[in-house]
Parts: structure tokens; C-alpha cells; sequence
């Protein structure tokens, strides 16, 4: 489909769910009921870590079921302080710098680019390989918020109680753990590739805006079908371990009830997706829209 790794690819798709104008709502597919037989429900509702305002337009239903929530879980809180520690787990070591990782040559090509995103040659060289293809390839930030902070922010002035599934360290593993060979690889592609990684963000934006959790997961498995060991690794990593944690953290607050619970949307489908995960345990998962009594 596309002229690039399929790997660099995965890497993206993956990151902008741990990232033209549409008349659909977000809504349709993303919001799903999570309750057991006689308890309350809890909703679990799948986002996409990105700052646009089409995305942030949310469903009335989503909403409501957000504003009868007591709780909130989202993948990490993103408070000040994890803010801070995102910064710092970008950067390299002191004694390391990604002009001489890079070459002079390469390193000028990636400070262009991202000068024009507003971040000056000596910050760029203070980034890890993985710190600076993640930036390059993001969709661009409007100054506001992404949905999952729009999420926090509202939980925070509702006065909600709040939860994380996963630490800063764990969600960021995936990437040190990376092999400073295979990071640099990463950003070549994605730098050789810059408009075709936009318009593959906006592509995954529009089957979002549809609430189209098939196409969603169709593009995830296409482009880890490469048959290589860091493919896999990632979608397993990025995707299928972070499921179990994120099932394992949240069930004290499902069992509760009337908990809210937003993730990445990529966390939702497949066999080893949450919906799935969430039936196995013995929760009945269904859209708002199927009647139940109890609910």
C-alpha cells in the first residue's frame, strides 16, 4: 500500500492509539457497556491520542455515560508530573547525542524537518532515534489538548475519582527496549516519508471519526503481516501485553461499577483485543444502544 516499512508503519498505527471535514460523531463503535449480571455497568470507550478538534467532538451518548461515571481509567493520568517524566524519557544520556548517532548529514535532513515544527537543532539532539520519529510522525498539535487529557481535564473539574492502567515506565518500555540499530532505522523511514505517514494519520483519523473499529484493526493487522521478528515484536509489546496489564488493573474498578474506562482504540478488537478479553472473564460487553435489565 504504501512505499515504506512496514514496520516504521506499525509503529505509527500503534503509537497514535497508545495519536477532512466528517459528518459522523465520535461515537458509533468506540463506546461499549462492561457490566456483571445484577451490577452497575462501567463503559469502555476507545480514543485515539491525537489533538483535533473532529476528534474531540464527542457522541451526546458518550458523554452522558461520561458524566454518570464515579470514575475515570485512562492508560496513564497525564497530570503535570507525567508530563515531565515524558519529556525526560525522551532524552538521551548526557554523554550521547543524536547528531553523532546520526551523521552530519542525516542529522541536518531531521533538523529541518523538525524545525519547521518548531523545535531548534540543540533540542533535536538531545532526542533518542525513537523520541524523534515519534515526533516527526504525530499529526500536528492544534495547542490544545489530545481527547485523553480533554477526558482527564473534565474528570478533574467533575471532581471524579481517577485510575491508571499502566505506569509511565511500563507504557515507554516498548520503545527503549528498542535496539539503538532498529530506532535509527525507524526514523530513516519515517523521515524519507514524511507526507505519506500524514496522510496515513489522516486516513486512521477518518476511520475513527466513522467509529470503524474493523477497519481500524484490518489496518493493524496489514501492516504487521511483515513476516520479521521486530514486527511482531512490536504489535505484541505495543498491543497484546499492554491488553493483559490494562485488563488485570481495571477489574477492581469494573467489579464496582459505573466506572468510565478510555484507551486507545486499537486496545479494543481482535481476539486478544479488551472486548474480547472483558467476555472471557465473564463480563457481558455490549453497545449502549442493546437494552439489558439490569444495567
Amino acid at each position: 500500500m504504501w512505499n515504506i516499512s512496514r514496520n516504521a508503519r506499525h509503529l505509527i498505527l500503534l503509537s497514535c492509539f497508545f495519536s477532512l471535514p466528517c459528518q459522523a460523531v465520535v461515537g458509533q463503535g468506540l463506546l461499549w457497556r462492561v457490566h456483571l449480571p445484577k451490577h452497575p455497568a462501567n463503559f469502555l470507550f476507545g480514543t485515539i491520542h491525537v489533538d483535533d478538534k473532529r476528534v474531540k467532538k464527542l457522541n451526546p451518548q458518550v458523554i452522558r455515560r461520561f458524566n454518570e461515571a464515579k470514575t475515570l481509567c485512562l492508560e496513564i493520568l497525564p497530570d503535570r508530573e507525567m508530563q515531565v517524566g515524558i519529556g525526560l524519557a525522551m532524552l538521551l544520556p548526557e554523554s550521547q547525542s543524536l547528531d553523532e548517532i546520526l551523521g552530519n548529514r542525516l542529522f541536518s535532513h531531521l533538523s529541518l524537518s523538525l524545525n519547521k515544527l518548531g523545535m531548534d537543532p540543540l533540542q533535536a539532539t538531545r532526542l533518542k532515534p525513537w523520541a524523534a520519529m515519534i515526533v516527526l510522525s504525530r499529526s500536528a498539535t492544534r495547542g490544545g489538548y489530545a481527547l485523553d487529557e480533554q477526558l482527564y481535564h473534565w474528570a478533574v473539574y467533575q471532581y471524579k475519582q481517577l485510575c491508571a492502567l499502566e505506569t509511565l515506565e511500563e507504557q515507554l518500555s516498548v520503545f527503549d527496549s528498542l535496539s539503538l540499530s532498529d530506532q535509527v532505522a525507524l526514523l530513516k523511514d519515517s523521515l524519507g516519508h514524511q507526507d505519506m505517514l500524514h496522510e496515513m494519520n489522516e486516513e486512521l483519523i477518518q476511520a475513527y471519526l466513522q467509529g470503524n473499529l474493523d477497519e481500524i484493526y484490518r489496518r493493524s493487522l496489514e501492516m504487521g503481516a511483515a513476516k520479521n521478528n521486530l514486527s511482531q515484536r512490536l504489535r505484541d509489546t505495543l498491543i497484546d501485553q499492554r491488553n493483559l496489564r490494562m485488563l488485570n488493573r481495571m477489574m477492581p474498578e469494573l467489579k464496582k461499577g459505573r466506572s468510565f474506562i478510555a484507551v486507545g482504540a486499537l486496545h479494543l478488537p481482535g481476539k486478544n483485543g479488551l472486548l474480547n478479553l472483558l467476555r472471557q472473564q465473564g463480563y457481558v460487553v455490549t453497545p449502549p444502544s442493546v437494552s439489558i435489565t439490569p444495567w
